[in-house]
């Protein structure tokens, strides 16, 4: 009978919550009446306030609708075609041309920076980066001390990365790391 009776404040409420959706408001409606209905049946619940009741039932209803859609919304794709091979278009791909060219130029300039280094920071270079060896490696075979082998890598970093600053047309003079270096 509360049905009947709050008839008009659960329909106010749901026009408010589908945002005056009058088709929404009515499915909104009968899924409440029937979720309601099936709850009170199965768990044998007395409903002492059937207004409060069913506005709350209401209220987890649309709050469930709205979380349903977004999730739909996530993982549907509207703009995909279903009968192309996705797969296809993940398996190997090249860079275009325009990188392409730009990282063999900066590899050139490294290589070209590298070269000028004297031999020391040369060898440092090789095992720290092309050997990938640790620091306590390093000072092993360069017969230095740990700390040691660390800064004289952490001054190679620093020369490397003024030279390629330089190579990229800043300020830095270009002769400046093999002096440094040195």
């Amino acid at each position: 009978m509360s049905w009947i009776d709050d008839g008009q404040v659960l329909r106010r409420r749901a026009l408010r919550l589908t945002r005056g959706d009058r088709e929404a408001a009515e499915d909104l409606l009968s899924a409440t009446l029937i979720k309601a209905v099936s709850h009170v049946e199965r768990n044998g619940t007395d409903v002492r306030e059937p207004r409060a009741f069913l506005l709350f039932a209401m209220k987890n209803e649309h709050i469930s609708r709205l979380r349903k859609e977004t999730s739909e919304r996530q993982i549907r794709d509207f703009g995909t075609d279903i009968y192309q091979d996705h797969q296809a278009g993940l398996a190997d791909r090249q860079p275009d041309q325009e990188n392409l060219l730009r990282h063999q130029d900066a590899l050139r300039g490294v290589l070209a920076i590298v070269n000028a280094l004297t031999p020391e920071f040369k060898r440092i270079f090789r095992l720290r980066f092309c050997e990938e060896c640790s620091y306590r490696e390093i000072a092993g075979k360069m017969a230095i001390s740990e700390p040691l082998a660390r800064k004289r890598v952490q001054h190679l970093r620093e020369h490397l990365r003024a030279a390629l600053t330089d190579e990229r047309g800043h300020a830095t003079p270009r002769n400046s790391m093999s002096q440094a270096v040195q």
